[in-house]
């Protein structure tokens, strides 16, 4: 019997009727197996990485499945071996074992290099000229726990450390052995493409993953032919694994072409402008990207599913990823594409659509879509029309893997960073199409990680859709230039045309741009009505409600919001009075939610609408799809201000507010409500202005904006033109392309007083600052999938997609009796701590007074040992009742260690006292 076969892979600790350990060429041969089905699905793929090697298809395969086999070399290491349970006299006694002070898989990354490259006869292993050829591969294989092996850094390390002579003469036979189950391996002809690897190292995660389920690939604890167990054991039961996991591939639908939208997307009778472009223009060959920019309501979401299901039928993606800026908007695009996701692919195709952020687990509506066990959809099901496999559900990680999916930008970014399974998620977008909504949105950082993220997409052959309705020129230059980049090529130097709305197109073969018209019920004129005073602004709000009509007051901190709120409480009655804002419990914030849906969304009534007024924070810009009648704003940066007049009588209704009957006629369905006007709430406009010009007004929201240039600059432009143009034509005064330039163009119209500049400066530096920082923390591509393609892996907690203040996560518990329990309630155990969770300012709330932590600290314990993961990283406040209904009050210490009291209101949110 070969020694390798006294060599655990798997052991469990408990002493049950069921086998102990899996053997670990069984384990080994397991996972190859399922590396030789992930292939499978994807021949295509193959035939091209094996053409870029010099290869055919099958020798291709060959070496990607033989050193699939080679995965836990590592395990071969006594040290190992050493800290599995207690196992048996024919196992290789562990009394002389070194420590286990390395993980297993840099340990087989380093046995590889150290002994068994140069030992592998060449009829097995045919050498290379590069000694180093082989290395690439087996250092992907060693990654299969979701990132690269350690390779030494400035210490050399040594396999005759962990691996006794044993060991290693093991390790050989099983190498020489194994081989035979793949059948010849090939001379190498070129180095492995960066590409390819990275691509290789995510399906070796996923093969490792899905070959250590137990449930598929039962403990073996008795040794039999390699052979026998690989055609007997290992294939088949690969095969069941990855049905179940639903990642199959799934065939698509052909495209019914530009006069048969309503096949695809019912309601899409008239298609506007927009989309009939989406519908008819020519597809380039290969990866390709659109940028679609028109006013809010065009029509963008449509356009862009209506591209993604043509790249898709013509075979140059499998499935799509839409990556939205926040997990409000992420879960709305959710139910949007969960109507018609499924008629993106070939009938009797079982696809999955994911939500993927990180608080998923509290959306009804996917929680409803998980099936369990590959379960094929039913028709009296509450979720047939949204289904996700139940192994894609259960980790953000796997999510991008499913067919379809909408979640978060972070989501993807996280492909771009070096954090643990990065691979996953970066194959997981390999042959999507990626749609990113709102991208002129994004910070300086943000828009770097995904400036590298378009360009890795681009190289993997990946196309996108980009999404926006204000995105100035040097944002459009830097997206388009870097996937650009991605196909091999220069950056973009072609000029942008001035036209709005437009569409470009970009591919290897050319640059394209079309002007477009937008649909005429949202071109529009809003009138911008500036106001210099907080008591002018509070006696409009109550004029207009008494009036009948709903108002909107956007606010740019929630502090004043607060204020506002406080302000007209005597003039509103209660329930019709609305405050809105991050520092809400999850739970509140979507009872909030929903209730301003209701009020005052698409299909709410007059009756329901009169008189209310909504005071909110910027989540109001970001994500509800409400509608109106007035709105107020701080003045906030021109491309803000455009979204929120977006939210302006967004929906056409009747003069009282009312929507129209569905069997109106499209003649009938004009806006008839007055004029709309946006209120614009700032300082007085003059031209000697002083630095403290916006921050004198707004001492809190000048932390938020604190260009103050830019702001002037906003002001300046509205004052000039009047209004908001959507679209507008080319020159006209208040057109939404002009304003935008105006304010971010290269060549602004207006410099900004001498008294700004300071703040521009700084803005500026601070721009740079992000850009050098998301450069830092992004992966380093063209070095391959190694340890030095970044300077630290970490776990996906341990980077940033954003930049941001710091914050921490913190748990509402209530003092009840002798316990604390969720400050929402749930069925749902966990849930209802997830319920009662908001993110806070850590600077603001460290941690627990000393007092607070010692009065509660018996049921602190008690909790901790009961559910740890609430306080493993983030903070549980207990609170007590306040004197004051629906109130409850805490103490905590900030980030100088100086307590605060600390007060959460049902009505107002967290607040400090």
């Amino acid at each position: 019997m070969q020694a390798y076969w006294r060599y655990r892979g798997k052991s469990s600790p408990r002493d049950d009727a069921g086998e102990r350990w899996h053997l670990l060429p069984f384990h080994m041969l397991d996972v190859a197996a399922v590396m030789e089905g992930l292939l499978d699905q994807r021949p295509d793929w193959v035939a091209s990485c094996a053409a870029s090697q010099g290869w055919r298809a099958e020798q291709f395969r060959a070496v990607a499945v033989y050193f699939a086999i080679l995965h836990d070399l590592g395990k071969f290491a006594r040290s190992f071996q050493a800290i599995l349970p207690p196992g048996s006299a024919d196992l290789v006694p562990v009394a002389r074992a070194p420590l286990y002070t390395l993980r297993h898989d840099t340990l087989g990354l380093l046995l590889w290099t150290c002994h068994l490259h140069t030992r592998v006869p060449e009829d097995v292993l045919p050498a290379a000229a590069d000694c180093e050829h082989w290395d690439a591969w087996l250092r992907i294989a060693c990654g299969h726990h979701g990132q690269p092996p350690r390779e030494g850094g400035a210490r050399r390390l040594r396999a005759s450390e962990h691996f006794l002579p044993d060991d290693m003469d093991a390790a050989l036979d099983f190498a020489c052995d194994a081989a035979a189950l793949v059948g010849a391996l090939p001379a190498p002809v070129h180095a492995l493409d960066p590409r390819l690897g990275w691509q290789l190292a995510g399906l070796m995660v996923l093969a490792d993953w899905i070959g250590s389920n137990q449930y598929h690939f039962p403990y073996r604890g008795q040794p039999m032919a390699l052979a026998d167990y690989w055609q007997e054991h290992a294939r088949p039961a690969a095969r069941r694994a990855l049905a179940a996991s639903g990642i199959t591939a799934c065939s698509s639908a052909p495209y019914a072409g530009a006069d048969q939208l309503t096949c695809f997307i019912p309601y899409l009778s008239s298609p506007t402008p927009l989309q009939h472009y989406a519908a008819s223009a020519p597809l380039a060959d290969g990866p390709q990207l659109f940028l679609l920019e028109d006013v809010t309501g065009a029509g963008k979401t449509e356009a862009a599913l209506i591209l993604a299901h043509r790249l898709m039928a013509a075979g140059l993606a499998d499935g799509l990823y839409f990556a939205l800026p926040t997990m409000a908007t992420a879960n709305q695009m959710y139910r949007r594409v969960g109507g018609v996701y499924r008629k993106l692919f070939a009938d009797g195709e079982r696809p999955s659509l994911v939500l993927a952020h990180s608080a998923r687990q509290l959306v009804e509506d996917f929680a409803l879509s998980v099936q369990s066990g590959g379960k094929p959809y039913a028709k009296d099901d509450a979720s047939a029309g949204m289904s996700c496999n139940a192994w894609l559900a259960d980790n953000n990680k796997k999510a991008l893997l499913a067919q379809a999916g909408v979640g978060s930008i972070d989501q993807a970014l996280l492909a771009a960073l070096p954090v643990r399974h990065q691979s996953l998620r970066l194959l997981g977008l390999s042959r999507k199409v990626l749609v990113v909504d709102e991208v002129h949105g994004f910070d300086p950082y943000v828009r770097t990680l995904l400036a590298g993220l378009l360009r890795w997409h681009a190289a993997q052959g990946g196309s996108a859709v980009l999404l926006s309705a204000t995105v100035p020129e040097q944002i459009k230059r830097e997206l388009l230039s870097a996937y650009r980049q991605g196909l091999a090529l220069p950056g973009l130097s072609d000029a942008f045309l001035p036209s709005y709305p437009l569409a470009s197109h970009l591919s290897a073969a050319a640059f394209q741009q079309q002007p477009c018209e937008t649909r005429q019920a949202v071109k529009r004129k809003v009138r911008v009505a500036h106001l210099h005073d907080e008591e002018r602004v509070i006696e409009l709000t109550i004029q207009q409600a008494r009036a009948g009509r709903c108002v909107c007051w956007v606010r740019n901190t929630v502090d004043d919001a607060r204020r506002a709120f406080d302000l007209l409480r005597d003039a509103i009655p209660a329930d019709r009075l609305h405050l809105f804002h991050s520092r809400y419990a999850m739970g509140h914030r979507l009872e909030i939610e929903d209730k301003v849906l209701d009020a005052l969304g698409k299909h709410s009534d007059a009756a329901t609408r009169a008189g209310r007024v909504l005071i909110g924070t910027q989540v109001l810009e970001q994500s509800l799809d409400f509608d109106a009648d007035v709105m107020v704003s701080d003045l906030a940066p021109i491309d803000l201000l455009i979204q929120r007049a977006g939210r302006l009588q967004r929906h056409v209704r009747q003069a009282d507010g009312q929507p129209w009957p569905d069997d109106a006629s499209s003649a009938q369905r004009v806006e008839q409500r007055p004029e709309p006007v946006l209120y614009l709430y700032g300082p007085e406009p003059d031209d000697e202005v002083k630095a403290d010009w916006y921050g004198g007004l707004f001492p809190g929201a000048q932390h938020v904006y604190p260009d103050s240039a830019k702001l002037w600059q906003t002001q300046q432009a509205l004052l000039a033109a009047g209004g908001i143009v959507s679209p507008g034509e080319i020159g006209e005064a208040g057109a939404v392309r002009q304003l935008v330039e105006a304010v971010y163009g290269a060549a602004s119209e207006r410099e900004a007083p001498p008294a700004l500049q300071d703040a521009a400066n700084k803005c500026w530096g601070e721009a740079m600052s992000q850009r050098s920082m998301a450069l830092f923390n992004g992966l380093d591509w063209e070095k391959g999938y190694c340890e030095d393609s970044s300077s630290s892996w970490v776990e996906d907690s341990d980077v940033a997609t954003r930049l941001a203040d710091e914050t921490r996560l913190v748990y509402l518990a209530v003092a009840d009796g002798e316990a604390l329990r969720p400050l929402f309630p749930s069925d749902d155990p966990r849930l209802q701590w997830q319920l009662s969770a908001l993110r806070v300012d850590a600077n603001r709330l460290k941690d627990l007074s000393p007092s607070w932590r010692q009065r509660f600290k018996p049921w602190l314990d008690r909790l901790a040992q009961d559910q740890p993961w609430l306080s493993e990283y983030d903070l549980v406040l207990p609170l007590l009742a306040a004197e004051e209904a629906g109130a409850w009050m805490g103490q905590g210490v900030d980030i100088r260690s100086r307590e605060v009291a600390v007060k959460y209101s049902l009505e107002l949110g967290l607040l400090w006292k």
